[in-house]
């Protein structure tokens, strides 16, 4: 259900990915991070491959560092060289969709054109803001670094 009352229609729609990180499922995304039934599936696709791709980039030097140990793919990783695999999968996904969703949430007063829209944005708990927090952090997470980097100068 969405925030206007719509039911959300669900999609099964497959996102490839590139082959080492896992593919992501549009169903799971609208289940997981409940999207507004106001979002048409071209701009949820577009949203979602942006951030796929920014998340990828994001990841280029784990990806090559764990190729190096033997890696072809996280999802079917041997578990002695990626005893974490499931783990794995799951957050680079959250990274994902958490960063589509942050994309897609900064456009949703553009969608619905109502005077309370501005209003509605500022006052959400779901902010921009904290879905880019969370992807930054399940990023952070897989790259083994935290949630805080701190360096002497």
């Amino acid at each position: 259900m969405s925030f206007s009352g719509k039911p959300t229609n669900i999609v099964e729609l497959a996102i490839e990915n590139d082959g080492f990180w896992p593919n992501l499922s549009m169903a799971e995304f609208q289940n997981g991070y409940r999207l507004p039934a106001e979002y048409l599936v071209d701009l949820l696709t577009a949203e979602l491959t942006t951030a796929m791709i920014e998340v990828n980039r994001d990841l280029a030097e784990l990806k090559a560092r764990w190729q190096g140990a033997g890696v072809s793919s996280v999802e079917s990783a041997d578990t002695t060289v990626l005893p974490e695999r499931t783990f794995q999968a799951q957050t680079y996904k959250r990274a994902v969709y958490c960063r589509a969703k942050a994309s897609l949430l900064t456009q949703f007063a553009t969608i619905i054109r109502r005077d309370s829209a501005e209003n509605l944005g500022k006052e959400l708990p779901d902010r921009p803001e904290t879905f880019l927090a969370f992807s930054q952090q399940a990023v952070r997470s897989l790259q083994g670094r935290g949630r805080i980097t701190a360096a002497l100068l």
